[in-house]
């Protein structure tokens, strides 16, 4: 049986160092930049800081980026040897997100260097690797690489290489690799074990979500349509194919908001009818699924306190705490509204 009770007191221990309700407070109540930046300079993210007189958004941004990869390094050295199958499993995610990232810098014909600072590299693939992705010419050769280092990843991307082409949008090649990883994952995983049952509610989870912003995301984009059937990833609880393929017949956001109004998906995602049918476009969208997905997490690790759940909650929080202080970032930025503000900051 997995003893969970050494990592378990670890991770409740780095619980204690996130930001609190009345830290996003009083960050969203400052009336100046350079205030919320001095603020986080002085919070646990300050050891990736050089200097609080010289940092700015994009600096703190690199802060957060850094100490989460530090963060969930650190979970997976601290875990014996079933419980970091069952992490390599949830936190391979960030493996696709830096694929997705390095394919899209290179569509966009941006350098390594560019690149290098956006990734967050957790998973399978160390910094090394990620950089040797990275110094590729081109997603050809990005995909020749992963291929020859035995990855599935590789093959989704060559076999998506045509619509790519045809419709020259990047999105074609990450829906795969999102297909990808969680059917992969849901294959490693045994259901009748507890810490796997876990996981994989967290994967149903994430399934629902990205196939109900993927059906938002073909409505503007009429060139990738014909190969929604493709994108769509099985394994979800909630949103069904019918309901994918019913939102897709859209014809504008608001219509397919409508469509996506049921009791059952409210529920999962902890969402008022009110609230679904204020939502104005995909990324408000996008971060209401978020916050319902952190309150799942939050709800495993409170229901059983002696199993993954409790670092599962713990992801999602870190997680979210990085959301949430770009959200702050950008948001002071662009001097958006505190009321705005605090209606995304969870």
């Amino acid at each position: 049986m997995t003893d969970y009770s050494y990592i378990n007191a670890r991770i409740r221990g780095m619980k204690g160092r996130l930001f609190k309700i009345s830290d996003y407070e009083e960050l969203i109540s400052m009336k100046e930049l350079s205030s919320v930046l001095l603020f986080i300079f002085n919070s646990h993210y300050g050891r990736f800081i050089v200097s609080a007189e010289k940092a700015g958004v994009n600096e703190i941004d690199e802060a957060l980026r850094r100490d989460l990869s530090d963060t969930f390094k650190k979970v997976s050295r601290i875990a014996e040897r079933e419980i970091k199958r069952l992490l390599d499993i949830l936190l391979g995610r960030w493996d696709v997100y830096n694929i997705k990232t390095i394919l899209r810098g290179r569509h966009i014909n941006k350098t390594p260097e560019d690149i290098m600072p956006l990734l967050i590299a957790t998973g399978i693939f160390s910094e090394s690797l990620l950089k040797e992705l990275c110094l590729q010419e081109d997603i050809k050769g990005i995909a020749d690489l992963l291929v020859t280092w035995g990855s599935s990843y590789g093959y989704a991307i060559q076999e998506g290489v045509k619509e790519y082409k045809e419709s020259g949008d990047i999105s074609s090649l990450e829906l795969r690799l999102d297909k990808i990883y969680f059917e992969d994952s849901l294959k490693r995983l045994n259901k009748k074990k507890k810490g796997d049952y876990y996981v994989c509610t967290m994967l149903s989870f994430q399934i629902d979500m990205l196939n109900m912003i993927t059906a938002f995301r073909l409505l503007k984009e009429e060139r990738l349509k014909i190969y929604a059937d493709a994108y769509f990833i099985d394994g979800g609880e909630v949103f069904s194919k019918k309901q994918y393929k019913k939102i897709l017949s859209a014809n504008e956001f608001e219509e397919g908001l409508r469509l996506l109004n049921s009791v059952q998906l409210r529920s999962r995602f902890k969402i008022t009818e009110e609230g679904l049918l204020v939502i104005n476009d995909l990324p408000e969208m996008e971060r209401r699924l978020e916050i319902g997905l952190l309150k799942n997490a939050i709800s495993l690790s409170l229901n059983d306190p002696l199993n993954i759940s409790v670092i599962i909650g713990y992801i999602w929080r870190k997680i979210n705490e990085v959301i949430n202080l770009r959200l702050i970032l950008r948001g002071k930025f662009v001097e958006m509204p505190e009321q705005r503000l605090r209606k995304m900051v969870v």
